[in-house]
């Protein structure tokens, strides 16, 4: 039986509903069934056995995360040293400290996140694994093009995405192997050793199908972590340039919004009418009722958008944008999914799906069996053989 060390710099805490976040702990958890796993990881300690079903003889060491501030400090400090901002947001001398104390005892190291990678002890001599999951560069370049000149961010994602994509390189020549969820973004870039990557894209822990067609259906939802700036950005165009046109053809139509979001990002929504931020909700049952589809309206997207895959397993139907849909290539359209490409596609489309129960019912039958077949089980079979 191997040991393994899961570093993460990602709060692992199961109310935690970031795609990023259900990945790992899904990992850790198919990892355990032949292996040993340690996890570090920032969370509450009063949380330690909830994290991912863990068997309590393993030895789990959880970080509570520190003061906001410092975070900043040394987000300056790794800038001034030409590292990515988020290499000193996500640092803890704690955590270095501890792994640098432990990795003698492991077989196999696995880093999830590029930004994780800083805890790798140089002369580590077992199995060097970087869960990746997306290329990070590309998401902030893609972040900047949808910002103004004159925002003082866009200049931040400029110096960002260029750290980043730096970065990722030295990674690739760090690690034995890494690991992506699709292949698109990589084939965009020429300067990563091929032979190390390997990709299993995201699974989906199935649940009764809920999906019911009614003509007076009159919710739209959407989930994700409002805090990270893509959905924000989604949610916020859609309540500004959409829904108000939905409105005029069906008054009570509404937008509820579920995941994490903190009392800044609710203020950006307090002008928009009809739309409900619902928060964390541990079960979606009854948020599903009365709903018409679930949206994945990104406009900044890379990899796989979890919430897709959430929306099939409950036999929703998804209406997605373009650049959403880009890490399922096996979904079809108007097969599993329904896509748009404006604003105008979106709601003729929306429309059609609010008032045509074979439609509806067709999308929701296909994507539901369609997530049947992502079970994190059946798509993390290739853990094993990586370490």
């Amino acid at each position: 039986m191997k040991k393994i060390l899961f570093i993460s710099s990602s709060n692992l805490s199961p109310n935690n509903y970031s795609g990023d976040t259900i990945r790992a702990n899904n990992i850790i958890k198919v990892l355990r069934k032949k292996n040993i796993v340690d996890t570090i990881s920032f969370g509450n300690k009063n949380i330690i056995n909830k994290i991912t079903n863990l068997d309590k003889q393993n030895i789990n060491f959880i970080f509570k995360k520190y003061n906001f501030f410092l975070r900043i400090l040394l987000s300056v400090q790794s800038l001034i040293n030409l590292k990515p901002m988020q290499n000193g947001f996500f640092f803890s001398k704690s955590i270095k400290s501890l792994v640098n104390k432990n990795y003698k005892k492991y077989n196999t190291i696995i880093c999830h996140l590029t930004r994780s990678s800083q805890y790798l002890p140089t002369n580590f001599s077992g199995t060097k694994v970087l869960e990746m999951t997306d290329l990070m560069s590309n998401n902030y370049a893609q972040t900047k093009r949808h910002l103004k000149l004159y925002n003082p961010f866009y200049y931040l994602y400029l110096i960002e995405s260029f750290l980043i994509s730096r970065y990722e390189k030295y990674c690739f020549n760090k690690f034995d192997k890494i690991i992506l969820v699709s292949k698109k973004d990589i084939l965009l870039n020429s300067k990563f050793n091929k032979k190390k990557l390997k990709f299993i894209i995201n699974g989906i822990d199935i649940n009764k199908k809920k999906f019911n067609f009614n003509k007076n259906n009159n919710k739209i939802i959407f989930i994700g972590n409002i805090d990270y700036l893509p959905n924000k950005d989604a949610c916020l165009y859609f309540a500004k340039k959409i829904l108000p046109r939905l409105n005029m053809l069906h008054p009570n139509l509404e937008l509820h919004i579920v995941g994490k979001i903190s009392f800044f990002n609710k203020l950006s929504f307090i002008f928009c009418k009809n739309v409900r931020l619902l928060g964390k909700i541990n079960k979606l049952d009854n948020v599903i009722k009365n709903t018409i589809c679930g949206i994945s309206n990104l406009r900044i997207a890379t990899g796989i958008q979890n919430k897709i895959l959430t929306y099939g397993s409950y036999g929703l139907p998804a209406l997605c944008s373009l650049k959403s849909t880009q890490g399922l290539l096996s979904f079809k359209n108007n097969r599993h999914i329904i896509t748009y490409k404006n604003n105008y596609e979106f709601i003729n489309k929306l429309n059609l799906i609010k008032s045509s129960s074979k439609v509806a019912n067709k999308i929701s039958k296909n994507i539901y069996f369609k997530a049947k077949d992502m079970s994190w089980d059946k798509i993390l079979k290739g853990y094993q053989a990586l370490i």
